[in-house]
Formats: C-alpha cells, sequence, structure tokens
C-alpha cells in the first residue's frame, strides 16, 4: 500500500502539472496567443502597405521599404522561435522565407500580398487561433471606448485630425480613407489595437478585454458607414437579407474590398448590403449569447470543412457545442431534458461527420439541423427569465448533484479514517476539501477568466481528474479487500499505520481530497454562470441561497453517515467500502472519457439504440461502455486472485 501511495503521490503532481496554464492540456499558451496574433499582424501590414513602398520594381519610399524588409524579418523569426506551429513549421517558414526573398526581388505588389496571405492563412489553420468574435460586437459600447481612449489622435469622426494628432509623426490613421482602409479588416484592427504599430503613437491596449477589442473595431469599421445608414427599415431589410450567408466569422476577416466582391456574387446592391453588415448586428444577439455563438461556430466549421481544413472544421464543432451548448444545458434540462439529449446527438452527429470525412453535402445537412435545433432551443429560452423560486432551484439542484459526486468519495475515505484509528490524517482530508472550496468561491469571482480558459480545456481536465480518482479508487478497493479479515488488519494495523502517519503521505491524502472537490467546483462555477445569465436582475440572490440550502442538505446526511458508519464492524465497513467504491470507480471511468470525448483528444462512437445515464457516468458510445466493461474485467479479475492470495496465505 505504501507503494501504491507513491504511486498516488506522483499521479496527482502529474496532473496537476498537467492543469496548469504552461501544461499540456493548454491549447496554446497566453504567450502563444500573443506570438501568432503578432506574426499574423506583420503579416497583414505587409499584405497590406507593400504598394506604397515598391512601385514597379523601384523604392518609392526607402523608409516604408526597409519597414517591409524588417516586418517579413521579424514574422519569419517569431515563427521560428514561437514553437507554435508543430509538425508544419518547415512549410510555413518556407512560406515565410519566401516572402522575404521576394521584398528583396522589389516584385510586384500582387505577388507579395498573395505569398504574405498563403503564410497568414497556413498559421491561422494550423494553430486555429480565433480570428473572429464569439458573438456579434455591441458597436455602441465601441463607440464609448473610442471616446475614452481613440478620438484625441483619430478625431470624432475618425478622419485622423484629433486635438494630439499636430504632434505625431507619422499621423494617425485616417479611418474615412478608402483606399487604404478598404483592404483593412475588423481582424486586423483587433491585432492592431491590441499589439500596436511600432514605430508610431499606436499603443498596444492590453488591459482591454477581447470583448472590448472587438467592439471598438467593429465600431472603427462602421466610421465611413455612419453617414450612409439612410432609412432604418431599409438598412435593418439589407442585413436581414445578407445575414447569415455573411455571417460574423466573414463580416469579422473579410475586409470592405473582399466582401463587396462577396456580396456581388449574390445581390444587385452589394455597397448596401456592406454598410448594413458595418452598421447593424443581429436582433437580440446579446440573448441567449452562447447559443449564438453554437450557431456561429457551426457556420464557421463548415464554411472550413468546404475549404478543405477539416482540422478547423473539428475544432469550430467542438467549439459550438463546449462553449454554446454546455453553458445552457442546464437551463434546457428544466425546460424540455428530452430535447436536451436530442441536441447533444446532433451536435455529436455534426462532429462525427466532419471527422469520418463525409463530404461537404453531409456536413452541411448536420450543420442545418443542428442549426434548427439551437433555434428551437432559442424558441425555449426566449422571454423565459426565470422566477425566484425556479433560479433558488436550479442553483440548489446543480450544487446538490455536484456536491454529492464528491461526498460519496470523500466519506468513504473519511469513515475507513476513522475505523482504522488514524486520527491525524483526518486534517489532511479536510484540508484538501476545504482548500477546494474556498478556491471554487474565488473561481466564481473570477469566472470570466476559468470560461475564458476554454471549453476544450475544461473537459479535457475534467476528464484527465476522474481518471485518475479511477486509478485512487482501485488501489484503495484492493487495499480494503486484501485487508479485510481480522488477521490482516491487526498486521497492517500493528505494522503499517507508523507509515501513514509521515507527513509526505498525509499530504498525497489531502491533494486526492483537493482533486475530488475541485472538479466538481470548476463544473458547478460553469453551470452556475448559466443559471445567472437567465435569471431575472432581481433574483440574483437566490443563486447563492440556492447554493447555501445545498451546503445545510450535504452537511446533514455528512452528519447521519457519520453516525452510523461507526457502528459497522472493520470487516463489514471495509466490504461495504470495496463495493462502493467499485461502484464510484464505473460511473467516473464513464464521465472520464465521456469528458475526452467532448474534447476532441478521444474519438466517439454513437450507439444510437442505447440508453443514457449522466449520474451513473453511463453514455451512449462504444468508448464509454468499453472503458467501465474493461474496468469491471479488471476488477474482478483482482478481486479472484485476490481471494486466492488470501487462502493461500
Amino acid at each position: 500500500m505504501v507503494k501504491g501511495l507513491r504511486t498516488l503521490i506522483f499521479l496527482i503532481f502529474s496532473v496537476f502539472i498537467i492543469l496548469t496554464p504552461s501544461g499540456v492540456i493548454a491549447q496554446k499558451s497566453i504567450a502563444n496567443d500573443k506570438e501568432i496574433q503578432t506574426v499574423i499582424h506583420l503579416l497583414s501590414y505587409v499584405s497590406m502597405d507593400y504598394p506604397v513602398a515598391v512601385e514597379n520594381g523601384k523604392i518609392i519610399d526607402q523608409l516604408e521599404y526597409e519597414e517591409q524588409v524588417e516586418f517579413a524579418k521579424q514574422a519569419f523569426e517569431f515563427a521560428k522561435e514561437g514553437k507554435f506551429l508543430g509538425s508544419n513549421e518547415n512549410s510555413v517558414l518556407e512560406k515565410l522565407s519566401n516572402l522575404r526573398t521576394l521584398i528583396d526581388k522589389k516584385r510586384p505588389a500582387a505577388e507579395i500580398s498573395k505569398t504574405a496571405e498563403e503564410a497568414k492563412s497556413a498559421i491561422i489553420d494550423i494553430t486555429g487561433i480565433a480570428t473572429a468574435p464569439k458573438v456579434w460586437p455591441d458597436i455602441q459600447n465601441g463607440q464609448t471606448l473610442y471616446s475614452i481612449h481613440c478620438k484625441d489622435c483619430h478625431g470624432d469622426k475618425g478622419d485622423g485630425n484629433g486635438i494630439l494628432a499636430k504632434d505625431q509623426d507619422p499621423r494617425p490613421t485616417n479611418f474615412l480613407g478608402a483606399e487604404l482602409y478598404s483592404k483593412f479588416s475588423p481582424y486586423q484592427g483587433f491585432n492592431t489595437i491590441r499589439l500596436g504599430v511600432r514605430g508610431t503613437s499606436m499603443r498596444g491596449y492590453p488591459e482591454l478585454s477581447d470583448k472590448e477589442v472587438w467592439d471598438l473595431a467593429f465600431y472603427i469599421k462602421s466610421l465611413p458607414y455612419q453617414d450612409k445608414a439612410g432609412d432604418k427599415a431599409v438598412l435593418k431589410d439589407n442585413f436581414t437579407s445578407a445575414y447569415p450567408m455573411y455571417n460574423l466569422n466573414k463580416v469579422s476577416t473579410l475586409s470592405d474590398e473582399a466582401l463587396v466582391n462577396q456580396l456581388k456574387t449574390n445581390f444587385k446592391d452589394p455597397e448596401a448590403k456592406l454598410v448594413a453588415l458595418r452598421l447593424m448586428a443581429p436582433e437580440g444577439d446579446n440573448l441567449n449569447a452562447s447559443l449564438i455563438i453554437a450557431k456561429n461556430e457551426l457556420d464557421a466549421a463548415l464554411e472550413e470543412y468546404s475549404a478543405g481544413n477539416k482540422k478547423t472544421a473539428r475544432m469550430k464543432a467542438l467549439t459550438a457545442y463546449l462553449e454554446g451548448i454546455e453553458p445552457v444545458e442546464a437551463r434546457l434540462r428544466t425546460l424540455d431534458a428530452k430535447f436536451v439529449v436530442g441536441l447533444e446527438n446532433q451536435m455529436l452527429n455534426v462532429r462525427q461527420a466532419i471527422e469520418k470525412d463525409k463530404g461537404v453535402d453531409a456536413v452541411r445537412e448536420e450543420v442545418q439541423s443542428a442549426v434548427a435545433m439551437i433555434s428551437k432551443a432559442d424558441d425555449l429560452m426566449k422571454g423565459k427569465k426565470m422566477n425566484y423560486f425556479l433560479t433558488f432551484i436550479l442553483a440548489g439542484t446543480i450544487m446538490l448533484r455536484e456536491a454529492l459526486e464528491a461526498f460519496l468519495v470523500l466519506a468513504v475515505v473519511l469513515a475507513l479514517i476513522k475505523s482504522s484509528g488514524v486520527r491525524k490524517a483526518i486534517p489532511w482530508l479536510h484540508g484538501g476539501w476545504i482548500t477546494a472550496v474556498l478556491l471554487g468561491a474565488a473561481g466564481w469571482f473570477l469566472s470570466d477568466y476559468i470560461i475564458q480558459f476554454g471549453g476544450k480545456n475544461r473537459e479535457i481536465m475534467e476528464g484527465l481528474i476522474s481518471l485518475v480518482a479511477v486509478v485512487v479508487l482501485l488501489l484503495a478497493g484492493y487495499w480494503l479487500h486484501s485487508n479485510s479479515t481480522a488477521k490482516k488488519w491487526k498486521g497492517f494495523v500493528e505494522d503499517k499505520v507508523g507509515h501513514f502517519l509521515q507527513k509526505e503521505k498525509m499530504f498525497g491524502l489531502a491533494a486526492f481530497s483537493f482533486m475530488v472537490v475541485f472538479r466538481e467546483a470548476f463544473e458547478v462555477i460553469l453551470f452556475l454562470q448559466a443559471v445567472k445569465l437567465e435569471a431575472a436582475p432581481g433574483n440574483q440572490s437566490a443563486i447563492g441561497l440556492g447554493v447555501l440550502a445545498a451546503f445545510a442538505l450535504i452537511g446533514i446526511i455528512a452528519y447521519f453517515f457519520s453516525k452510523y458508519s461507526k457502528r459497522i464492524p472493520i470487516r463489514q465497513l471495509f466490504v461495504y467500502s470495496s463495493w462502493i467504491i467499485v461502484f464510484l470507480a464505473v460511473i467516473l471511468i464513464g464521465k472520464g472519457i465521456h469528458g475526452l470525448q467532448e474534447s476532441g483528444w478521444v474519438s466517439v462512437t454513437s450507439i444510437s439504440s442505447f440508453f443514457r445515464v449522466d449520474w451513473l457516468g453511463i453514455y451512449p458510445t462504444v468508448q464509454t461502455i468499453l472503458a467501465q466493461v474493461c474496468l469491471l474485467a479488471v476488477i474482478l479479475g483482482t478481486y479472484y486472485y485476490s481471494n486466492y492470495k488470501l487462502k493461500q496465505g
């Protein structure tokens, strides 16, 4: 068992290392995000500004040309040093090296632009970095931010004639200048605001959130069209006809020039449609925002798949579920639980169609079915702000459900500690779960950061914690069964208790206790945030009361469990505990594999006719059922082997 505890401690520390932002779970570190954005930013400037430096193979602006050379060199070096390109590094670096050569040879602007855009597209596809916001930006908020941060330099109307402009060299950008500005996308604006422009007075704004930067970028892109709005009803009709054919992903990543060229293929009045897309947002886009994220990401997944980018399409489809559907699952279940199961299955169908490469038509059909179901979910939730009682019940139910999962594991361990007489272990066990609860409480106030951590990484974290907990429970179960006879127990108490009182072993117990509760606390934060969004403003206090009520109920259950578990003889307690541990391990391995499936780490083969029971960790997929069956086989094999050894000894 001492060896088992060492294994446990090693596994726990491995998980903690994985869970840190610099661990392998994180899809991209914050540092990598900035490096990727910087490279894309540099390539955008080369693509857009090169014609100002070179014309007909001759330098027309020496300073501008030197800047193009420097930007191309920096893009190459950042891409090489950043180590974010993986196995595709050589092919991208070859493109960037070729770009430098073409600039040195003063090749035509069209050739430079094409090469820079190809390199940029390759980096976006490989890294999967977000090039569009998750919900349509708030232009009104962007106007407020512009007044605070931008107008002194760029002017009230964006013409570059602010009160500070005269002292700046080069002068601030004129956002109304059609020739340059028509080639500038909101995504390029996002990167410029976030990173700034070297050699100018335009600094970066890292203090603004991503949402604020997108709001500001969209407002700036709207400036040339503020005087062209015209009749509001006509503007609205133009927007409605263009959206969602030209969805948020396209509106964010395409320049005005590129967007108009695409609009020409579908509309007789592309300029009017462009004005509408730059000035308006879908009605109610800030209501049920996560469902809007789901629709946008599904649209983007279909677009990427159609373009041959299967990897990016798969990631977009995963994001649609993790960031769009999962946050409102708890709320939807109170309205129509059966519908939620169908929606989850349809989102799975989309991912499988992409993963199995069924073709554009099949993927489009699955996406359309999913979007239709999301619209139904939107209708279910629309205008139905939860009243005080429902908010209380939902918050309390979420808290109770998650807390009970952790309680069942810790209660068994606590009962064993008390029966064993190893009282010094109790503070370590309690210290672990109390620390997790305190971090969970702090996490509620830092929930914006946790949400930015990403649905994929959350699922990976929860899945791996569940699998580590399975290993720990199996070790504990084997030990309990091995020591269930009076003779074995007496020998353990006499010979082994001293080892358990060593401080480092107690730390392993505390770490296990922390992990079990922290996993549930993480889920609670996410679900309660969804409840908070759906609750009426005056009913927010019901969330806190629901959580307190759940804690009170858990306290009552804990009291009676502690009171009556003392009356069970050691041998019976060990036997009962062994089977409880088997039960919990089967649940946790199902949940763990399911979490990794939702993150995309484990493939999914659905069983349409199989039932689903979330709280038992039973899901209709081959992988989860097979894992549970294999675990039971290992447990039964170990059980019979242990019995054989007991009879021999």
